[in-house]
């Protein structure tokens, strides 16, 4: 395989992997298994000391900790049972992982029960904190669907691509990619009267205000896909000042195509992913780092996004107080906020079937008809997100409800299990791929893309993977990554 100008050979860099029985997907070690585990025992344990030490009256708490219990039981699963090339980063250890993470966003929750509830305000916390109790067992219930899924899927079909190690000149074909995506938004602010006046918009609801363009942010997404994949097959790009350059020129106009901070935060960590994956190792400090930035951005770029609700931009956000650590603790509150008081698994089990009918596939349905004009159809059905915020949140903006949330309004329990039945063969499907495929380098950037935007199987997360996944290919074939007429060859999975 062809790897000049720095191009990734997964079995010759000084960090591949000699060993046959190490994993692709960076090993676990017995101590990060053991730290994992142990970690899981204290935080149960440190929530069930401060029920005994500050009771607050809910009978629903002792509930709650039992299903965290079991939930959390579930989770470790991955870290007991160790198959041959299991990692940090295959599909059944980073699904349960990012689980983990949204139990420790609720840690307030599982301590004081749910005491109010933005979509439900006449509840009483009591009846909050059996909500609570109900979504930890249907988290439990997709789990044991998940694994079931993974264990039990047939083989499946398992494409091959040609192993390119790198594009003549791939640095100036990012580079026009990048200009193209530029010149693309700045012909879309034409059409919104100015970036000032887009930006104010963004006070009305992004939804509203982006109806109907979502084409141009795909076409203005194809900059960053360049940057990624270049990042990917070329580990001497992190070193050049135009890697860089390219990489915030798109980061920045996709923020201001959308207003959309994970716009900015997620490619962030889908860079982590690839560097981690590419280096087949753990870097703590890295880790720690991006985390902390994010959070940061959240606080500080949700003020800026807030600014524009009372009509006007306030410049001075971008210098004042909200540039500084206070940005930090306004992030964890919201990230805080959006696993309890707002998220929208809560009313969806609260009122679906009895106030709220099933959607039978209305939520899915519109995945698949979102290519169609609304003009050619003006009732089409609408994603998910807007119309939870419509149905239980009285407002026009999208709240995602999860794809706990979105299965159990569709088919109830059973709608449940079967999505991540279906999920759990789909990580077994895409674990063989990468494997099949790991002497590819671009297959860092497809696997890496579908690892992260779709380790929660909702619709919405399903609709920005697919647009993601079209751009990344559409770039390897124009950048020559991916030959011209290749077909992927297919073999039986094992």
């Amino acid at each position: 395989m062809a790897h000049s100008q720095g191009a990734i050979a997964p079995q010759s860099h000084p960090n591949a992997l000699s060993q046959p029985h190490q994993s692709v997907f960076v090993a676990i070690s017995p101590f990060q298994r053991g730290l994992i585990l142990g970690s899981m025992v204290l935080y149960i344990t440190w929530i069930g000391l401060q029920h005994l030490l500050h009771p607050v009256g809910i009978a629903a708490i002792g509930n709650i900790q039992l299903a965290l219990l079991l939930n959390l039981s579930l989770l470790s699963v991955p870290f007991i049972w160790q198959p041959p090339g299991l990692g940090w980063f295959h599909p059944l250890v980073f699904v349960p992982l990012m689980m983990l993470s949204e139990h420790l966003q609720r840690t307030a929750v599982y301590v004081q029960g749910l005491q109010w509830h933005a979509a439900l305000p006449g509840w009483s916390g009591e009846q909050l904190s059996q909500l609570v109790c109900e979504e930890l067992l249907l988290r439990s219930l997709a789990l044991l669907a998940l694994y079931a899924g993974f264990v039990l899927v047939p083989r499946l079909p398992i494409p091959t691509f040609a192993a390119v190690g790198n594009s003549p000149r791939l640095a100036s074909k990012v580079v026009l990619t990048v200009m193209i995506s530029v010149g693309i938004f700045a012909a879309y602010m034409q059409t919104r009267g100015g970036i000032v006046a887009h930006i104010v918009s963004w006070g009305g609801g992004r939804r509203l205000g982006l109806a109907g363009d979502a084409y141009w942010g795909l076409l203005i997404q194809l900059g960053l896909i360049a940057c990624l994949t270049w990042f990917a097959v070329d580990r001497q790009s992190a070193s050049r000042p135009l890697f860089w350059g390219c990489a915030g020129v798109s980061l920045g106009i996709i923020f201001l195509f959308s207003g959309s901070r994970s716009g900015i935060i997620y490619p962030l960590f889908l860079g982590l992913l690839v560097w981690l994956l590419r280096e087949r190792r753990i870097d703590t400090t890295k880790i720690v780092t991006l985390m902390l930035i994010g959070v940061f951005l959240i606080g500080f770029l949700g003020e800026f996004r807030r600014s524009t609700f009372d009509g006007e931009i306030d410049w001075d956000l971008l210098t004042g107080e909200s540039a500084d650590s206070s940005a930090l603790v306004t992030g964890l509150d919201e990230i805080a906020a959006r696993s309890s008081v707002g998220d929208a698994a809560f009313p969806i089990l609260a009122q679906v079937p009895h106030e709220v009918d099933f959607l039978y596939g209305q939520s899915y349905l519109a995945v698949l008809v979102l290519p169609v004009p609304r003009a050619f159809w003006p009732e089409k059905p609408g994603l998910v997100g807007g119309l939870t915020g419509t149905t239980f949140f009285g407002g026009m903006a999208g709240v995602p409800p999860g794809a706990i949330g979105e299965a159990y309004w569709n088919f109830g329990v059973p709608g449940v299990f079967a999505v991540f039945l279906i999920f759990g063969a789909f990580c077994r499907w895409l674990a063989t791929v990468f494997q099949h495929n790991i002497q590819v380098p671009v297959a860092i950037v497809l696997y890496v893309i579908t690892l992260f935007y779709f380790f929660d199987p909702s619709s919405p997360n399903f609709v920005t993977w697919l647009r993601l996944l079209v751009l990344s290919l559409l770039f390897l074939k124009i950048s020559g990554l991916m030959p011209q007429g290749d077909r992927p060859r297919t073999v039986l999975s094992r």
